[in-house]
């Protein structure tokens, strides 16, 4: 048999990281077994071994196909708060309209027990999280050089119910097939949050139309 081309190869890891989330989302993490992975994939089970050291690794492979859901962008040096509700508007329109994502979120959040070898996987995303908070305490931070920070926010505080806001917005939003609780409201939501820790002359200009975003 010819030896596979790297092309090859790399569109066959695809296929078995594609599979796995739907196996993953179906059965759930701890249940699912590496050689339904294959079935699914249409490989053997030694192919699946061949590109992955155990299930957790394949795990961390369908989180990074999909990336981070949240991606904050470039700071508005005007106006950092803006940045903040944006990026967190988007990431949650992503999960609405991007059925990848959608999957893999449903798996990392109601699909996995963090036990065992997935410890470590636990550990990489509270990493994640680490990262999340540092960037938007920076974000905080900037908005009180600018006086745009409600008077007496602590930025790292904020920073923390920010985080706290945001993660739990995505494990009730998943949840919330039938819309009943929080989908209808998340954009409010988002703009409520970041609205309150505006310093309110700001957040009433803002309101009125007259601050450019």
């Amino acid at each position: 048999m010819a030896r596979k081309t790297k092309a090859e190869a790399a569109r066959t890891r695809d296929r078995i990281v594609t599979c796995a989330r739907r196996v993953f989302k179906r059965a759930g993490v701890n249940m699912a077994s590496l050689e339904e992975v294959a079935r699914e994939a249409g490989v053997t089970r030694g192919a699946v071994y061949w590109h992955f050291r155990d299930k957790a690794d394949l795990f961390m492979a369908v989180r990074a196909q999909t990336g981070p859901l949240l991606r904050l962008e470039a700071p508005d040096d005007r106006d950092p708060l803006r940045t903040l509700e944006r990026s967190l508007l988007a990431a949650m329109d992503r999960l609405a309209c991007d059925e990848a994502a959608r999957e893999t979120y449903e798996v990392m959040l109601w699909g996995c027990e963090y036990v065992g070898d997935f410890s470590k996987v636990r550990r990489d995303l509270m990493e994640a999280g680490g990262a999340f908070l540092s960037r938007t305490e920076a974000l905080y931070r900037q908005a009180d050089r600018r006086g745009l920070l409600a008077e007496g926010t602590d930025p790292a505080l904020a920073a923390l119910e920010t985080f706290s806001l945001y993660a739990g917005m995505l494990k009730i939003w998943l949840a919330d097939t039938k819309g009943r609780l929080l989908r209808r409201r998340c954009q409010d939501l988002i703009r409520a949050h970041v609205a309150g820790r505006r310093r309110s002359g700001i957040a009433s200009r803002r309101a009125k139309g007259r601050m450019k975003p």
